[in-house]
């Protein structure tokens, strides 16, 4: 699979979740942007301190504007999306986002996030959207996932540790980093890296 497919393996895959809302999910693409500025303004304060690390009242809208332009461009060499989509009164809109890139000085490597609407959480949204990440991530020859998020959010902690990998986790500065192992033949070189 080269890796302009990792993005469109997942075009028209739906899935349910536990209170039975069946939603679609598909690769992210420019035009998703305007999705993700809609689903922003959805998120509780807590959500968007634990996902984008800053205070809400600190999200210009500007700010907004412009990171959701940024984050919905995927670079296929380096990078996949997944958005999930809800038919709402008012037309699509998204209700969760996955994503990794790649470190650029170990491409076998690659950050990881996931982020929920409030409305959704607890719901087996994240869990079965990370599956499907997961799995792109196999495809695109990644050996490991990197998620980093608060020492403290324990529905992420949960979510990350209990998808079955064999992972490891250290607490710094107030954080907390998981790493997954994505293939079983990299388990010797199954280190964390460093970040100095």
């Amino acid at each position: 699979m080269n890796d302009q497919s990792v993005c469109q393996a997942a075009a028209m895959t739906t899935i349910t979740t536990r209170d039975g809302r069946t939603l679609r999910v598909r690769s992210l693409s420019a035009p998703d942007a305007v999705l993700l500025e809609r689903m922003f303004y959805r998120l509780s304060p807590q959500t968007i301190y634990r996902r984008f690390f800053i205070a809400a009242e600190h999200a210009s809208p500007e700010l907004v504007h412009k990171s959701a332009q940024r984050l919905a461009v995927i670079n296929p060499q380096r990078e996949a999306a997944l958005v999930a989509l809800a038919d709402e009164q008012d037309g699509e809109e998204a209700v969760a986002v996955a994503r990794f890139a790649r470190l650029p000085h170990n491409p076998k490597v690659a950050e990881a996030s996931i982020l929920v609407r409030d409305d959704y959480q607890g719901t087996g949204v994240g869990r079965k959207l990370m599956e499907l990440l997961i799995a792109e991530a196999r495809k695109s020859g990644l050996e490991r996932l990197i998620l980093l998020t608060h020492a403290d959010n324990t529905a992420m902690i949960r979510l990350a540790t209990g998808l079955g990998l064999p992972f490891k986790g250290r607490h710094a500065e107030g954080l907390y980093e998981i790493h997954l192992l994505l293939q079983p033949q990299s388990e010797t070189k199954f280190e964390f890296i460093s970040n100095g």
